[in-house]
């Protein structure tokens, strides 16, 4: 298995811009247009890394029984699952000359 660079580089914009959120208000929304912006990107991810339990964990933002439930996403619950996506991840990998 190769490692996972575009979804490493999704995940790192993700939690940049998560954490921009949460430092201005904890109890910020995503919302909008960025939600299936959102949802995209973590699809993208779930294609990179399908067995990660982490990964089987996250639910699909734009499915029928998502939005039919109401709930809300708060920009600190994304951002630790952002963390946890990047730490399923891993570390880029070391290039020895």
């Amino acid at each position: 298995m190769s490692y996972p660079y575009d979804a490493k580089r999704r995940v790192t914009a993700l939690v940049k811009s998560l954490q921009v959120l949460v430092q201005r208000d904890p109890e910020q929304e995503v919302q909008g247009i960025a939600l299936p912006v959102l949802d995209a990107a973590l699809g993208a991810i779930k294609q990179s890394i399908p067995h990660d339990p982490v990964v089987k964990a996250l639910v699909d933002l734009m499915s029928a029984d998502f939005i039919g439930s109401g709930d809300t996403v708060r920009a600190a619950d994304m951002l630790v699952v952002a963390e946890q996506l990047d730490a399923a991840i891993g570390p880029r990998p070391m290039f020895v000359a």
